[in-house]
């Protein structure tokens, strides 16, 4: 059981959710210049609207550089679904604002 759990942790499952019978929720985070955010948002809803992905929210991080942002995409993403989610989020970070896209919305610590 711990080996599913890591994996879900590792897709950005949020496994109450899956336990809960409610909806599956998978969360995105990516970072980007904060002059290009709102860009890449309209495109982030446009191209998961369009792949059958419901966003529900977005939500954005002040960081300590002044010039970047840090969004987190919460998406409902039944598991049939989930090699679109995948393609999305390729798609995301290859856009050429964004620096980096991880699933999950913990940052992790750089190293030392």
């Amino acid at each position: 059981m711990r080996i599913f759990d890591l994996f879900l942790r590792r897709a950005g499952v949020d496994r109450a959710h899956a336990l809960n019978g409610r909806p599956p929720v998978s969360r995105l985070t990516f970072e980007c210049p904060r002059d290009v955010l709102g860009t890449v948002r309209k495109q982030v809803y446009t191209d998961f609207h369009a792949a059958g992905l419901a966003v529900s929210a977005l939500q954005v991080d002040a960081r300590a550089d002044q010039e970047l942002a840090s969004a987190c995409i919460t998406v409902h993403c039944p598991p049939d679904r989930r090699s679109a989610l995948m393609a999305q989020a390729r798609r995301l970070g290859s856009h050429p604002g964004v620096r980096g896209v991880r699933f999950g919305r913990t940052r992790r610590a750089p190293n030392a």
